[in-house]
């Protein structure tokens, strides 16, 4: 790799020289780093950047016929469902600087191909002492029959390259079907010695390939041996894999049972990776479907423990390739898992979406992730629960996928993804697998599979654009190879500082593609382990540029049944130097060096006497800690048992999972403040008071007992009866009963002081069986009470038909619906998720906006309390576009004194897409001529401009039976658009319901009078935006977001919406915003978020963070940086820089009736003439009343003049700010 001379003895000699050199110095001092330029690039070039170099060319002549004629007989299951892949292995065997090749064949010789440069290989299978010719072979559902040829080896699958003795010589692990895999000792003279036996690696089993890593950390390199099935008579789920110990001589011991190892397994892949960044490699194992995959966590005492469910929201379920890279440059290590989903509707109609309609998450489950039919990308948040972005970078969907390989291909400075892709059969085409079912026997059925082509399908390249996104260019770059491919593997196979590719195929040689990139700069590093293992495998290397951040770890076995060569490569685009390179040893050591040319091979020695790696505080830089269990408010919310939507079979979301609601508000006029938490089916709703300990204690509401079949619904405290404490408005959601239901009537109970709670009289309500999705409480015509708006949810049986919503009004402890008279456009709005009251042009008038499902932003105007009018057009919000608006919030973000909004959506990391042209759609209507009660819904999306149907032939037919027989074949059924699956008259008829945009973002107000809709940043599409909350969090004097996240309510075809563990945006005070990392700000919130609400939950004049989550227990954060004089110390600015900030909490005490001022406007001046403003609300977000305290934060530099309070009723008042005052109480 060093010292590229012309000729080929001198050539070796510099390399050798080099190497065992550096290795030497390393033990008397500090070296700067040994390093080469790298070679010019190779001649001609290809018309795409990546050249297929033929073997009349390179000499790597391979045979991989598959012979073994028990493939398709008495071994078929075996060889369909495991032993169907060979890979290929890239590491420089003799040391001469030249990355050599060693290809695995399934049934003929594996060889060995020894770079000589310049594009040629040398086979020097024999003459390197590797067996060929070796190791040959002597009923069910498909019957039997069929013995092995004489002259056909036992099958084999996967191949690395690794130093099991410390030699400094890379040796050679092959793993084999039944018979013993082998090891090739290195003799260090280009020879090898099979030894696995007397090293104890003689594994004889279904063995895929062996991964290796030093997972105790003493320097030699241990071996997980993954399995799969053996035989399917005997051992249908698979076999036990294998871990074994480096006794540090080379020689191994089985350590399976003690390491604590599950089983049996399906296994695909196992790929090591430091998942919790604790510098002990665990291990990530992707089985075919059952079990589970495995996510081992190092335990670092020799044992492991499986963490997956804690740690990831969900899995592949047919998971086959894997890999890991810092996809997104933060300096985490991510992880990428391969599944089978499909890159085209037909593709996929044909019969991965009927195994969709099969499937069942267990979306009842508060502790198992489930398993997804589509490929997972796991961000490392530095914590334990991991984001999931696949379908946010456009990488969930892949076709039938094998190798996964994450390499900077074009030097950009990002890591690309290389697919390999096909399957020796269409074994998920669901009209084969009906010919099989209906064959007359065994045999029959095996000839018909046997007699089916195989799918040959395109390989794939996804170039990364950065911020978790990327583009298909395979053909651009030509790595769109068709056929089937197996195991893939990188190198630098001619030293010119690319990496190229070598991909394993079945029924064919493999296939060796030259890397022509020219555009970029790079660096790759090669390291030499002392204390580590010589090659530093597990190692994690970091290049620091004026760029940012890129991290890597040494991996060898990684992709498909492959390994790549033992170094890391960095693009850096257009920069020209590394200002920083960082080393973290396997050993803990840690070694760095600045100031490095680019376009170099650098050869890091580990040296004596390093520093070991500083262990991470997990200290929140924005004061955020987990006070759940310290503030007793880790209530846990159940759910009943899933019932199916038998009324409505096609309705793509549950209603059964909409809460639990929580509402914040001094039930017992103590000065501290209580909770109301709603019930779920299994809970019932329960106050939480507030405690001078600090600690909250809980109890039940005689009258709030579990209703069994619904869910409370949106909660709120508000005075309804005007005797100066908080009554409880309590609703009910969901869509099990019937619409008009009387259990669906909310339920006012009444204050009757101190907390405890009656019945309202009858008449208090009017009749309102409705299924209700927001709950908002305001002063709409200033007579001194609290009016309510309920917005309804769904009309149960009847979805997507709007259902009924009621602005209702409080004539002296009586709310009365006026929703005809004073907001009839209000009546039938849709689906409402939530509400919001706020005074948007202000007039001083409380306005309506809310949040619709398949509709806009809607903003009414308040006609002075006599009216509403839709201003949703005129002033901005329309624009916008349809969409699943889930939540609403305001603040002023952009520093204009006027209130912006925050509106939560689905997201872009789901399987719906939307734009204007090509919008999200679902028909609703009378597909079979039978009236209202027959209505039907048919989802649709649209593909390069067809119409296509997003369910299955099985599931439309099911629900329309004309479309079961118009389309006998599935086949025909996949190619179809809707319009031919249903004509077109009956879609013309239906009732059609669009989303045209999908992102949570925020509207900012505009000189003009409107407001503009604004994405927010893309790592906040991850998941659905669902509680919202505002305000001054980090202390820099600007309005900040968080948003907790996810949705479990979609249903099991579609999958969870499950990417998220919530999100804090810190926003610059212009309407931009920065997004806080996890590992920084401590928020994390995996599962099914709900409401968010922000109190004081330690009273210590901060704003502290409680959530509610379905199905689970709720969460409390507490911001633990407490004010001292009125300063907060620690707090980061956006700029990176530490401030002091000055924090204040404001309490108001209004008028009888509405003492919590619910409706006010609060503005805090500052000396620099900045304003803060912000409202005072009674529900909003989502299932959500937070305090109506007004917490405000700004920094040493400037400097509080008064506070101005815009009452409810339209009077104004000021207030001065004393020096070192942090709690202020203003009287009306």
């Amino acid at each position: 790799m060093f010292a590229f001379p012309l000729s080929t003895s001198a050539r070796r000699r510099t390399w050798r020289s080099c190497l065992w050199a550096s290795l030497g110095a390393a033990a008397v001092s500090a070296q700067l780093p040994e390093s080469e330029p790298f070679a010019p690039r190779t001649a001609p070039r290809g018309a795409t950047m990546f050249s297929e170099m033929p073997s009349s060319r390179t000499g790597i002549v391979t045979e991989n016929n598959y012979a073994d004629p028990r493939m398709w007989g008495d071994r078929y299951q075996e060889f369909a469902l495991g032993g169907m892949g060979t890979g290929v292995a890239i590491g420089d065997y003799d040391n001469d600087g030249w990355p050599d090749i060693f290809v695995v064949s399934k049934t003929e010789t594996c060889r060995l191909f020894r770079n000589r440069g310049d594009w040629k290989f040398e086979d020097v299978t024999n003459s390197a002492g590797i067996l060929g010719g070796s190791g040959k072979s002597s009923g069910g559902f498909f019957g039997g029959g069929g013995s092995a040829d004489a002259g056909v080896e036992e099958w084999k699958q996967g191949a690395t390259f690794a130093d099991v003795n410390n030699d400094g010589f890379l040796d050679i692990y092959v793993c084999r079907w039944g018979v013993p895999n082998w090891l090739f000792i290195n003799q260090g003279n280009g020879t090898f010695k099979e030894e696995a036996a007397a090293r104890g690696l003689a594994v004889a089993d279904a063995s895929g390939v062996g991964a290796f890593a030093d997972f105790d950390r003493d320097g030699w390199l241990d071996v997980y041996v993954q399995t799969n099935m053996l035989t399917a008579n005997e051992s249908h789920g698979g076999q036990r894999d294998y871990l074994f110990r480096n006794n540090g001589d080379g020689t191994f011991t089985n350590v399976t049972d003690a390491a604590g190892l599950l089983g049996p397994n399906l296994a695909h892949s196992t790929t090591w990776w430091d998942y919790n960044n604790d510098g002990w490699p665990d291990i990530y194992v992707a089985n075919d479907f059952a079990p589970a995959d495995y996510l081992y966590r190092n335990n670092q005492d020799g044992t492991f423990t499986n963490v997956i469910h804690d740690v990831v929201p969900g899995m592949a379920y047919s998971a086959m390739g894997a890999d890991s890279g810092d996809v997104n440059n933060d300096g985490l290590i991510d992880f990428f898992v391969a599944d089978m989903a499909t890159t085209t509707h037909e593709k996929d109609q044909r019969g991965m979406a009927s195994s969709r309609e099969l499937s069942r998450e267990d979306a009842d489950s508060p502790t198992l992730a489930p398993q997804k039919l589509r490929n997972t990308l796991f961000l490392n948040t530095g914590t334990p629960p991991m984001q999931e972005a696949a379908v946010l970078a456009g990488i969930d969907a892949t076709d039938w996928t094998w190798s996964t390989r994450f390499e900077d291909l074009d030097n950009d400075g990002w890591l690309d993804l290389h697919i390999t892709n096909g399957m020796n059969r269409e074994y998920q085409n669901a009209d084969l697998r009906d010919r099989i079912i209906l064959a007359e026997n065994p045999s029959v059925r095996l000839r018909t599979m046997k007699d089916s082509p195989p799918l040959n399908e395109a390989n794939l390249a996804y170039r990364n654009l950065g911020d978790l996104q990327f583009e298909e260019v395979g053909a651009a770059w030509g790595l769109d190879q068709v056929g089937v491919s197996f195991g893939g593997a990188f190198g630098d196979l001619d030293n010119d500082g690319d990496l190229d590719l070598v991909c394993a195929n079945y029924g064919a040689g493999v296939t060796v593609l030259r890397n022509d990139c020219d555009t970029g700069h790079r660096v790759q590093i090669a390291l030499r382990g002392t204390k580590s293992n010589r090659f530093g495998v597990g190692a994690k290397v970091e290049v620091f540029t004026s760029a940012g951040r890129q991290a890597r770890e040494v991996v060898v076995a990684r992709g498909y049944l492959s390994s790549s060569e033992p170094l890391v490569h960095f693009g850096l685009g257009a920069i020209d130097r590394v200002d920083t390179l960082r080393i973290t040893w396997p050993s803990g050591a840690v070694q760095v060096h600045t100031d490095l040319a680019a376009d170099q091979r650098y050869l890091i020695t580990e040296q004596a006497n390093e520093p070991a790696a500083e262990e991470q505080s997990g200290h929140s830089r924005h004061g955020y800690v987990d006070a759940t269990a310290e503030t007793g408010l880790d209530l846990v919310s159940r759910e009943g048992a899933f019932r199916e939507n038998t009324r409505q079979p096609l309705i793509p979301t549950r209603f059964d999972r909409l809460g639990p609601g929580l509402a914040v508000g001094d039930l017992n006029g103590d000065g501290r403040e209580d909770m109301v938490l709603g019930g779920t089916t299994a809970t019932p709703a329960r106050i939480i008071a507030g405690t001078a300990s600090g600690r909250f204690v809980h109890g039940s509401i005689a009258q709030l007992t579990s209703h069994q079949t619904l869910n409370d619904g949106p909660l709120l405290l508000i005075d309804v009866d005007g005797d100066d404490d908080l009554d409880l408005l309590l609703t009910r959601t969901t869509d099990s009963l019937p619409a008009g239901d009387a259990a669906y009537q909310p339920l006012l109970l009444l204050n009757a002081g101190g907390g405890g709670m009656s019945p309202a009289p009858d008449g208090s309500l009017p009749p309102l069986p409705i299924s209700v999705g927001a709950a908002a409480a305001a002063d709409f015509d200033r007579d001194g009470r609290l009016d309510v708006f309920l917005g309804g949810r769904v009309q149960p049986g009847y979805y997507p038909e709007a259902p009924r919503s009621a602005l209702l009004h409080n004539q002296g402890g009586r709310l009365a619906d006026v929703t005809a008279t004073v907001a009839p456009d209000l009546a039938a709005v849709g689906m409402v998720t939530s509400a919001l009251w706020s005074d948007v042009d202000g007039d001083g008038w409380p306005d309506l906006l809310l949040a619709l499902e398949w509709g806009t932003i809607r903003a009414f105007r308040n006609d002075a309390g006599r009216g509403f009018t839709d201003q949703s057009a005129e002033w901005g919000f329309a624009a916008a576009g349809t969409g699943w608006w889930t939540s609403l919030a305001a603040a002023d973000f952009n520093g204009d004194g006027r209130p912006d909004y925050v509106a939560g959506n689905a997201g872009l990391n789901t399987p719906y897409a939307a734009s204007p042209s090509e919008p999200a759609l679902l028909f609703y209507g009378d597909f079979r001529g039978r009236g209202r009660g027959a209505k039907r819904i048919i989802e649709a999306y649209y593909e390069h401009g067809r119409l296509l149907p997003r369910r299955t032939s099985k599931a439309i037919g099911g629900a329309v039976p004309t479309v079961r027989r118009a389309f006998r074949r599935n086949d025909d059924f996949a190619a179809a658009t809707l319009a031919e699956i249903v004509d077109q008259e009956k879609l013309d008829t239906a009732e059609r319901f669009a989303a045209t945009e999908l992102r949570s973002g925020v509207f900012l107000s505009q000189p003009g009078g409107a407001w503009m809709f604004f994405p927010l940043p893309r790592i906040a599409q991850i998941a659905p935006l669902q509680g919202i909350a505002t305000g001054y969090f980090n202390g820099d004097g600007h309005a900040d977001i968080y948003a907790v996240q996810n949705s479990f309510s979609p249903m099991s075809f579609v999958g969870r919406f499950d990417g998220g563990v919530s999100q804090l945006l810190v926003g610059d005070g212009k309407g931009g915003f920065t997004p806080v990392p996890p590992q920084d700000s401590r928020l994390l919130v995996p599962g099914d978020a709900k409401a968010l609400v922000v109190t004081d939950v330690n009273a210590d004049a901060v704003p502290d963070f409680v959530v509610t989550r379905n199905n689970g227990p709720m969460q409390a954060f507490s911001n633990t940086l407490r004010p001292a004089a009125g300063f907060l110390d620690g707090l980061v600015r956006t700029d990176g820089g530490v401030a002091k900030t000055w924090a204040l909490v404001i309490r108001l005490r209004g008028q009888s009736g509405n003492r919590s001022a619910i409706g006010a406007r609060v503005t805090l001046r500052l000396a620099s003439g900045t304003e803060q403003v912000s409202e005072v609300y009674a529900g909003g977000g989502y299932f959500s009343q937070s305090s109506p305290r007004v917490f405000r934060r700004w920094t040493p530099e400037d400097a509080p003049v008064d506070v101005m309070v815009r009452w409810p009723d339209g009077v104004t008042t000021t207030h001065p700010v004393s020096a070192g005052e942090t709690e202020l109480m203003i009287a009306r």
